[in-house]
C-alpha cells in the first residue's frame, strides 16, 4: 500500500497540468463538458446560366454562320469554307468628277452578316475577290439586265462576275478564309476570298441615280 501511494504521489507531481485526473487509477473527470462546434455549411455561388450562342456555328447544310466561322477559327483559318449570311454592305467607289484626278478606288468588296439588319461592323465578314474593279461589275449587271450576260465556261479558269450581289440578299459563299487576301485586303478576324456562291434569297436592287448635269 505504501508503494502504491508513493507511485500516485509521484504521478501527481509530474503531471500538474492534468487537472482532469481526480485520483490515481481513475479516468477523465465525469464533469468535463466537451462542446461540439457547429457544422460548417460552405457557401458556394450558384452555377451561372450561360446565354445561348447568338447563331448556330453551322447550319443543317454544314455551311458556317459568320459567328461560327470565327468561333472555329482555330480550324477554319487558312482553309476553304462555306459560309451563309446576308449582304449587309457593298463597297461602291465614289464617282470621280469630270476633270478631277481621284485616288484609285479599292477593288470591289462587300460585307455579310448573320442578320439582314446587322449594323455592327464587328459582326460583319468581308468578302473579296469577285471582281477586279467596279467597271467589270457595272458592265456585267448591265448586260444581265438586258439578258445578254454570258458567264465564262467553267473549264476556262475565269471566274464569272456576280450580278446578284445586292444588299439584303441571303447568300451561301464558298471561298478561302484567311486574314490576308491575294489582292492585299487585311482583316485580323479573317475574310473570305470568293470562289463561288449561291443566292438563297434575293436582295433589294439599288434605286437608280439621276445623271449629274455638268454646267
Amino acid at each position: 500500500m505504501k508503494l502504491r501511494a508513493l507511485s500516485c504521489l509521484l504521478a501527481l507531481c509530474l503531471l500538474p497540468a492534468l487537472p482532469f485526473l481526480t485520483a490515481c487509477g481513475q479516468g477523465p473527470n465525469a464533469d468535463l463538458n466537451i462542446e461540439r462546434l457547429p457544422d460548417v455549411q460552405p457557401s458556394v455561388p450558384s452555377v451561372p446560366t450561360l446565354p445561348p450562342p447568338p447563331y448556330p456555328v453551322q447550319y443543317p447544310d454544314t455551311s458556317y454562320s459568320v459567328y461560327g466561322l470565327r468561333r472555329r477559327s482555330a480550324t477554319t483559318m487558312d482553309h476553304d469554307a462555306v459560309v451563309t449570311g446576308y449582304i449587309a454592305r457593298l463597297y461602291v467607289p465614289e464617282v470621280c468628277p469630270e476633270g478631277h484626278t481621284c485616288p484609285t478606288p479599292a477593288a470591289p468588296h462587300m460585307w455579310i452578316a448573320d442578320s439582314r439588319t446587322e449594323t455592327d461592323e464587328s459582326h460583319m465578314l468581308m468578302v473579296v475577290g469577285y471582281a477586279e474593279n467596279q467597271a467589270q461589275i457595272d458592265e456585267a449587271m448591265e448586260l444581265n439586265a438586258r439578258g445578254r450576260y454570258v458567264p465564262p465556261e467553267p473549264d476556262s479558269g475565269i471566274l464569272p462576275i456576280p450580278v446578284d450581289f445586292l444588299v439584303g440578299a441571303k447568300v451561301k459563299i464558298t471561298g478561302h478564309f484567311a486574314r490576308i487576301s491575294a489582292s492585299g485586303f487585311n482583316v485580323s478576324e479573317g475574310l473570305i476570298e470568293w470562289r463561288s456562291h449561291e443566292t438563297l434569297e434575293p436582295g433589294t436592287p439599288p434605286e437608280p441615280v439621276a445623271p449629274t448635269r455638268h454646267r
